[in-house]
């Protein structure tokens, strides 16, 4: 039986612990209490997990300075690593300077439908942007084995009803309210409700694209874990993370099989 271990390699390094499975992240590994992790440490009979990030990092941070080095490093200190978790770009569309600032018109007041909210270019430019970040990483892993799996992940259809954390503020509907979105049907549908599913199916069809890119051979393997839809609307915990229960079900119900044969494990 192996141990978790987010960001802490001497503890990992005194353990004698070889890493099973790296995973680098953005809050859906590292959310307070609960997240992906522990459902998929059971899911894979108890491996050994580096996790690597920590909430509210953006794929282009996590792809670049100490954060890539550190990812290299522990590709190459654990050859055995038998699979790669990778869980970006969230925070790379939603929030003040990104959802309001890049991706949003200004003033979407007069808009009659979603896809009339964004941006020319947009949300295509955002995502562009976060796979060349997420081929970054794919590289650094293709580099260290050809052939690793790395599971990617796309989320969920997040409600913009306000709901944040403590002393933080709204990732969706503040900077829906700055662009003037309108709010009939909010926040289970309406303009703002569509705009979410926009964003989201775009960004899985991204991600599509690169599982065909990175298929083996002599890069890594990558597959995505089809995870969008999954949760009911009361399994929301705020507007980016399900409740604590509802992590353990987008394991079971979506991670679960995909992690078990990319580990070699009956499904």
């Amino acid at each position: 039986m192996g141990s978790i271990f987010v960001n802490e390699y001497f503890k990992l390094f005194n353990s004698g612990e070889n890493v099973d499975v790296l995973a680098i992240a953005d809050s859906w590994f590292h959310y307070p209490a609960n997240n992906l992790i522990p459902g998929l440490y059971n899911a894979l009979e108890q491996p050994t997990i580096y996790v690597l990030g920590d909430s509210g990092k953006r794929a282009d941070e996590l792809a670049a300075g100490t954060w890539l080095a550190k990812f290299r490093q522990m590709l190459a200190e654990n050859p055995g690593t038998r699979l790669v978790c990778i869980s970006a770009g969230g925070n790379d569309f939603a929030g003040i300077g990104d959802l309001d600032d890049k991706v949003l018109k200004p003033d979407c007041s007069s808009e009659t439908t979603a896809a009339g909210c964004f941006r020319a270019g947009q949300p295509d430019g955002v995502f562009a942007d976060v796979m060349t970040a997420y081929r970054t990483l794919l590289d650094a892993a293709s580099a260290a084995r050809p052939g690793l799996p790395v599971l990617m992940h796309n989320y969920d259809y997040a409600i913009p009803d306000g709901r944040t954390l403590p002393g933080m503020r709204s990732w969706l509907k503040l900077p829906m309210d700055n662009c003037r979105v309108p709010t009939p049907g909010a926040p289970l549908g309406g303009i703002r409700r569509e705009i979410v599913a926009i964003l989201i199916d775009t960004f899985t069809l991204a991600l599509d694209a690169l599982e065909a890119e990175y298929a083996g051979g002599t890069k890594a393997r990558a597959e995505l874990v089809w995870s969008a839809g999954t949760l009911r609307t009361d399994e929301w915990a705020n507007e980016l993370h399900p409740r604590f229960a509802a992590f353990n079900r987008v394991v079971r119900d979506a991670w679960r099989g995909p992690a078990r044969r990319a580990f070699g494990l009956p499904v």
